[in-house]
């Protein structure tokens, strides 16, 4: 099965991480807990697209579009 990148998610959508490809931000993405098996809700999008807003676990968390493209999701 293909998967999207969390970027493309539609507010509401919620989606299990898949990967994270290879990046210069990759590390710090899974410092902040956004691992592969990790559940996640698209909260927000700003006006401009840039930066939007996840829910995983108990909090939420601000990522800019650059980084949300690296993580690969499946919908659930």
């Amino acid at each position: 099965m293909a998967y999207k990148s969390l970027s493309s998610l539609q507010k509401g959508e919620r989606a299990v991480i898949k990967s994270i490809l290879n990046g210069e931000s990759s590390l710090r993405l899974m410092e902040i807990g956004l691992v592969p098996g990790v559940e996640l809700e698209l909260l927000a999008i700003s006006p401009f697209g840039d930066p939007i807003a996840i829910k995983l676990a108990d909090f939420s968390l601000s990522l800019r579009l650059s980084d949300a493209n690296q993580i690969q999701v499946e919908i659930i």
